[in-house]
């Protein structure tokens, strides 16, 4: 071997479990589980039981035992009994080799694979503690054990203990830290030995195959660190002549290499029980005496015992200490959380209040960045440092949020920290932002007090022999360590995580607060994002389940209009004739009249729907509310009349004074509440209609002495589909959407409505309150209409004839009833029932005016008029003016139209003269 290929790991690699050897102080035997026949003997067993080891290979186990004692010791050694961990079966009689009498032995058995181990020690005559006694003391030592409650204490008290019932010079307690090496942690011994307590031992002193046989077999036992070993004979008539694995004899020889080191310690004979916790080597009971000793099988049985308990109650004092602590470190991360929830600031609430952020663990200085923001405590490096150390926590990317070490120079350097980091504990507050706590332990120069030197040297032998031998000196050692602090426990690393814990739930809590309070700032959690996702997606369901209904609502629409527009066409066709009989005529206004109603009340479901969904819009304008009342007023004259009810008007002219609103819209409010008063005022009754301005705002009154309003139902009247009279033997009809869409009507304007009965049979007042956003005008004539309908031609007053019209309807009804309108006003009408078939007839003629129906199957109306636009502008014509007729009257409808190419949109049941108007108005008649 070359000397430079030696290393404190080479004896990592020896053997130790397969020594061939056994201890002088016992004999050895292995047979075969299945046949008890003896494989191996060791070569001692003359010496201690009279008979040569060659005649023991071959024969049966329970051959070497008196007769009358092999039946009983048969079935004590049987395999089914001994288990893979040594144990005290039976003491046996044997012959003995020069004296007569019968020699007696502890037999402990245990099975290695397919061979049963049975192992003799000579059972002692002379005893320090009777069997009665060492239960006693065991007894007490467990109970004392379990009132212990923290682990220096435990150690102290089993070492104190293993050496009153072992009779070790020394017994110690040994800790392993994380890289194995070793330290002193209680100690008791002679009073004329030198103290080893506090010291540390290298890893290597106890090798990795040592420490794992360890953690395997509780107990090590050596009588005397001087003994020859004896080797173990096997059968030469085996198969397999491989060494046996005697990871747990008793007996089993040890290294070369440590009898020499307890040789250099100056230790005659030790024993050592393991310390396990959570199946893992935590530590040794170490006993050490200076001369050789035997100790029997029972008291070392007893020792093992102990070192047992105690590794059990290892995990509930350390749990018990830890509890301590972190109960201790809870009191004052809650009285921090109550400073931080008492002020906005958390950093002035964690350092500036008391307790502060040194007070939760052992440091010298603490520091807080948030975002550009340091707040120091302390001792800490400057800002600047602080800076780049923020940075680069960030770019290391730790998986976990909490870094910690006591060698920050190492890792970061030492240049900029000077002694004031050494140790380096970090918490994130956040993952996105810089937001962070450090804490700074100094450097501490320490001395690491060694038994002896910790490094092994290589030793030159004989010839070319290279060897690694032990230590040769156990003398104090002391290593100064520098650069270092003293180390970030588990509990304070605990601490400080459960800290941010608390710190991030209250950085959420507050953030939730923000979003509330202003939907701009959004900082997203998981959780957070959850929440948010399934509010997405329930606005998207709320908006598809709205979009359906809208969808239903116009398709509703459309199919209801359709048929009214003929029934009211072919109505005001049929009242044109001359000499119709008095009953036909009065049959065609009821037909007209009920066809009216009907339109209006799909008109009003259509409104309610654009209410409900807020997207009934205003086309706001300068308006004059005079002409709009006046406009209501003629609407309804002529039901007033027929019905026997009389009308009153007192409308101011609001000279030099309009207003802003949408005509359209107001008309309907002011004909809604006439509408209402005439139908519930009986023949003879009268509805008295007043327009006055009261200091800002305008009000419009309609009274009626009609059945008046009950009082526990006047709160409810502007309630949507809510009527007085819900029976099914209600004298009035309608749906109970009219006031509940005058009301929208005159909010949506910044007005109010209200309504006012003394109760019923005794009338009822509504009115109108509308704001004044004054437009100063030229003044008009007294009771002037408006201005602006005046001079306007009914359609009678145009010409069309001559006009070439291509009319495009699915509906053969429609469209029949529009070309005999037209063909009455002498145009030429061309109809196609699809949008192919009216884009072939356009390819070879030309016309003057395009009426388009939009809802048609295959092709709908959109489609048509893009697709002749296009083609259009390839034949290079002049663009043909089209009217988009249909039964889709809704705003959006309208404006679909007109972005697809229509340059009108007239909806249906169709009023014949207002379509005729467009008609003229397109083709330059007017």
């Amino acid at each position: 071997m070359n000397p430079n290929d030696l290393n404190l790991t080479n004896c990592d690699r020896e053997p130790i479990h397969q020594p061939g050897a056994i201890q002088p102080h016992g004999v050895f035997i292995a047979a075969l589980a299945e046949t008890m026949r003896v494989t191996h003997v060791s070569a001692n067993f003359l010496k201690h039981c009279g008979v040569p080891p060659e005649k023991v290979l071959g024969s049966g186990l329970t051959d070497l035992f008196p007769a009358e004692k092999r039946a009983e010791y048969s079935q004590q050694l049987s395999s089914d009994k001994a288990g893979s961990l040594p144990q005290y079966m039976v003491t046996v009689q044997l012959d003995g080799p020069v004296s007569p009498s019968p020699r007696f032995f502890d037999a402990i058995a245990h099975r290695s694979g397919e061979y049963l181990f049975l192992e003799l020690e000579p059972n002692a005559d002379h005893r320090d503690h009777s069997t009665p006694e060492l239960y006693r003391l065991v007894q007490s030592a467990i109970a004392r054990m379990r009132e212990v409650t923290s682990v220096t204490a435990l150690c102290q008290l089993c070492a104190e203990q293993v050496r009153l019932i072992s009779g070790f010079d020394r017994v110690m307690a040994y800790r392993f830290d994380d890289d194995w090496n070793g330290q002193v942690i209680a100690e008791t011994k002679r009073d004329n030995l030198e103290p080893f307590l506090g010291l540390h031992y290298p890893a290597s002193d106890i090798p990795r195959q040592a420490r794992e046989l360890y953690t395997r077999n509780w107990l090590r036992f050596i009588a005397d660190r001087d003994y020859v070993p004896v080797p173990v004979i096997s059968d030469s008539t085996l198969p397999d002549q491989q060494p046996l694995d005697m990871s747990f004899s008793v007996l089993r020889s040890v290294s070369p290499i440590h009898l020499e080191y307890l040789r250099n310690m100056g230790v005659a004979a030790t024993m050592s029980v393991s310390l396990i916790r959570d199946g893992k080597l935590w530590g040794l009971i170490a006993c050490h005496h200076y001369s050789p000793r035997y100790v029997p099988y029972d008291v070392r049985t007893a020792c093992e015992l102990l070192g047992q308990v105690m590794s059990l109650s290892l995990a509930a004092a350390e749990d018990r200490e830890k509890k301590i602590y972190q109960q201790n470190a809870e009191k004052i991360i809650e009285a921090m959380m109550v400073n931080v929830e008492q002020t906005e600031d958390i950093a002035a609430a964690l350092v500036d209040r008391q307790p502060d952020l040194l007070a939760l663990i052992p440091s010298d200085g603490t520091a807080l960045i948030l975002n550009d923001r340091i707040v120091r405590l302390g001792n800490t490096p400057s800002e600047e440092v602080l800076k780049q150390l923020s940075k680069w926590v960030v770019q290391q990317k730790f998986e976990d949020p909490l870094y910690a070490t006591d060698g920050l120079e190492s890792v970061f350097g030492s240049a900029l920290l000077g002694n004031v980091a050494a140790g380096f504990l970090s918490i994130s507050l956040s993952r996105s932002r810089a937001h962070q706590i450090f804490w700074f332990r100094a450097e501490k120069e320490r001395s690491v007090e060694w038994a002896g030197d910790p490094r092994k040297s290589v030793t030159k032998g004989s010839g070319d022999e290279v060897r690694l031998s032990p230590r040769g000196s156990f003398s104090l050692w002391k290593e100064i360590v520098r650069g270092r602090s003293m180390p970030w426990t588990e509990e304070e690393v605990d601490a400080v995580r459960r800290l941010r814990e608390e710190l991030v739930s209250e950085m959420i809590r507050r953030t939730e607060i923000i979003v509330a309070s202003n939907t701009d700032l959004r900082l997203a959690s998981e959780e957070r994002e959850k929440a948010l996702q399934a509010e997405r997606s329930a606005r998207t369901e709320s908006e598809r389940v709205s979009q359906m209904k809208d969808d239903f609502v116009a398709t509703l629409s459309h199919e209801l209009r359709t048929p009214l527009n003929a029934i009211l066409g072919y109505s005001q066709l049929l009242k044109r004739q001359s000499q119709l009989p008095t009953d036909v005529s009065n049959g065609i206004d009821v037909i007209e009249r009920n066809a009216k109603a009907q339109a209006q009340m799909i008109e009003d479901l259509l409104d309610m729907s654009r209410v409900i969904s807020g997207k009934l819009r205003l086309d706001l304008q300068d308006t004059h509310l005079p002409s709009i009342v006046y406009s209501a007023l003629d609407t309804v004259r002529l039901t007033a009349s027929a019905k026997g009810v009389r009308i009153e008007a007192s409308i101011d002219p609001l000279n030099n004074l309009r207003t802003t609103g949408d005509p359209h819209r107001l008309q309907q409010v002011i004909w809604n509440l006439l509408s209402n008063a005439v139908k519930f005022t009986p023949r003879g009754g009268l509805v008295q209609v007043h327009l006055q301005q009261i200091n800002s705002h305008v009000e419009v009154s309609v009274s009626d002495t009609g059945q008046g309003i009950d009082h526990a139902f006047l709160p409810y009247v502007f309630d949507r589909f809510r009527q007085a009279e819900s029976s099914t033997s209600r004298v009035h009809g309608g749906l109970g959407l009219g006031l509940s869409i005058v009301r929208s009507l005159v909010e949506l304007h910044g007005g109010n409505v209200r309504a006012y009965s003394r109760g019923e049979n005794m009338g009822s007042v509504f009115t109108v309150s509308l704001p004044i956003r004054a437009i100063h005008a030229p003044e008009l004539p007294p009771n002037d209409k408006d201005a602006s309908q005046e001079g306007i031609a009914t359609s009678s007053g145009f010409d069309l004839s001559g006009l070439r019209i291509l009319e495009i309807d699915d509906d053969e009804d429609a469209r029949n009833l529009l070309r005999q309108v037209l063909v009455e006003r002498k145009c030429e009408v061309k109809t196609c029932s699809s949008a192919d078939e009216a884009l072939d007839v356009l390819r070879t003629q030309k016309f003057d005016v395009i009426i388009s129906d939009i809802g048609m199957p295959g092709k709908d109306g959109f489609e048509f008029i893009r697709q002749w636009r296009a083609l259009e502008a390839q034949l290079k014509r002049e663009k043909t003016p089209a009217v988009a007729l249909t039964a889709y009257a809704r705003g959006d409808d309208r404006r679909r139209a007109l972005m697809a190419g229509f340059q009108a949109h007239v909806a249906k049941p169709v009023e014949q003269e207002e379509l005729l108007t467009i008609v003229a108005s397109l083709s330059n008649r007017v």
